[in-house]
C-alpha cells in the first residue's frame, strides 16, 4: 500500500490537467456560481461545500505545481463570482436566499440594528480585537490541518451572512452602490485579501508536509506571510478608523 505522502500528492494534481489560461478563470468562476444556483433552486446550502471543494482542488492543485499567481487569482476569482451573483439573489428574492445561506437572517436583523443605532457589541473594539487575533489563529490552524479545505468552507458560509446582508441592504436603500461598497464593508474586502493569501501560503506549507516535497523557497514565503500579515494589520486600522463613517454612510442610505 503506497504511504499517504504518495496519496497526498496525487490527489493534489487532479486538477493540474485544467491549468491553463483560457480554462482556469472561468472554472473558478464556475465553481464559485454553479453550486449556488443549484443551492438556491432548491433551497439548500449545500452549495457552500461544494464550491469550496471545486476551489480547493484548483487552490491545491496551483501550490502542487508552485504556481501562487494561479492559485490566489483561483480564490479570487470564484469567491468575486460567488458574492456577485449571490448578493443579486439576496436582493431579488430575500426568502429563498434565506434558504440557501444559513444564519443571514439573524446576520442581517444584527446588522440593520447596528446601522440604526449603533450599538453592537461585535463593533466595541475590546471585542472585535481580540476576536481578529483569534480568528487569524484559527484559520492558520484549519489549513494547515486540512491544506486549506476547512478554511475555504468556513470561508463560504461567512461571505453568505455578508452576501445576505448586503443583498438585502441594497433592496432598502435609496442608492445601491452605496449600500453596496459600504455594506460589504472595506474591512471585510481588506480581510478577504489577507486570507485569501494565508490560505494558499498555508496549504503550501501543509501539502509540502504531507507529501515529504519542498514545495518554495524560504524567501517566498516570507513574502507571502507578510504580505498576508500586512492585510491583516491593515484590516484592523481601516475598520478602526472608518467604523463610524461607514454605519452613517450606510444608515444615511437606508430608505425610509
Amino acid at each position: 500500500m503506497p504511504p499517504i505522502r504518495v496519496y497526498a500528492w496525487q490527489m493534489a494534481g487532479l486538477a493540474v490537467p485544467w491549468m491553463r489560461p483560457r480554462i482556469w478563470w472561468v472554472l473558478a468562476a464556475v465553481m464559485g456560481v454553479v453550486p449556488l444556483l443549484l443551492g438556491f433552486a432548491l433551497g439548500s446550502s449545500l452549495h457552500q461545500y461544494l464550491s469550496a471543494t471545486g476551489l480547493f482542488v484548483m487552490l491545491i492543485a496551483a501550490v502542487r505545481e508552485q504556481k501562487p499567481a494561479w492559485g490566489i487569482g483561483a480564490l479570487a476569482v470564484g469567491f468575486a463570482a460567488h458574492n456577485a451573483v449571490a448578493i443579486g439573489l439576496a436582493a431579488m428574492s430575500p426568502v429563498a436566499a434565506a434558504a440557501c445561506m444559513p444564519d443571514g437572517a439573524g446576520y442581517l436583523a444584527a446588522q440593520l440594528e447596528w446601522i440604526r443605532t449603533g450599538a453592537d457589541p461585535e463593533y466595541d473594539w475590546v471585542n472585535w480585537v481580540p476576536a481578529h487575533l483569534h480568528l487569524l489563529l484559527g484559520m492558520t490552524f484549519m489549513a494547515l490541518v486540512s491544506m486549506g479545505l476547512l478554511v475555504l468552507v468556513q470561508g463560504m458560509y461567512e461571505v453568505d451572512l455578508m452576501n445576505f446582508y448586503v443583498g438585502n441592504v441594497i433592496a432598502q436603500s435609496d442608492s445601491s452602490a452605496i449600500a453596496l461598497f459600504a455594506g460589504w464593508h472595506p474591512w471585510s474586502v481588506i480581510r478577504g485579501f489577507c486570507y485569501v493569501l494565508l490560505t494558499y501560503e498555508v496549504a503550501s506549507l501543509s501539502l509540502s508536509l504531507w507529501s515529504g516535497r519542498t514545495l518554495s523557497t524560504r524567501r517566498a514565503r516570507a513574502i507571502r506571510w507578510g504580505a498576508a500579515l500586512a492585510f491583516f494589520a491593515l484590516d484592523m486600522a481601516v475598520k478602526w478608523s472608518t467604523l463610524d463613517v461607514v454605519r452613517s454612510a450606510l444608515h444615511a442610505n437606508l430608505a425610509p
